[in-house]
């Protein structure tokens, strides 16, 4: 088996450079997630100021874990059924719109 390449690539968060390893051509996608985290904990800092690295980095993972939980409970919510509906009254709605059309 091949051992995978791995690249390193440097983040920044709160103002502190953390050089990070990962597979290669994986560079952009860890930067974009860390200024995602960076801008989360941004406006943590802008209500309680800076109460300590950890703190701070403890508390934006919470408030993005809560974001992630209540995206998942939204798309479960959304059952198959209901978008089979929706999708059928669209369906509908665009054919009568095209039988005026005609």
């Amino acid at each position: 088996m091949g051992k995978e390449q791995t690249s390193v690539v440097e983040i920044s968060v709160n103002n502190q450079i953390y050089k990070i390893s990962c597979e290669e051509g994986q560079e952009e996608h860890i930067q974009n997630l860390a200024k995602f985290i960076n801008n989360e904990l941004e406006k943590l800092v802008s209500s309680v100021g800076q109460i300590g690295e950890a703190r701070l980095l403890l508390m934006t993972c919470l408030i993005i874990a809560d974001k992630l939980k209540d995206e998942s409970s939204l798309s479960k919510s959304l059952d198959h059924d209901f978008l089979l509906e929706a999708l059928q009254k669209i369906t509908h709605r665009v054919e009568t719109v095209a039988d005026k059309i005609n």
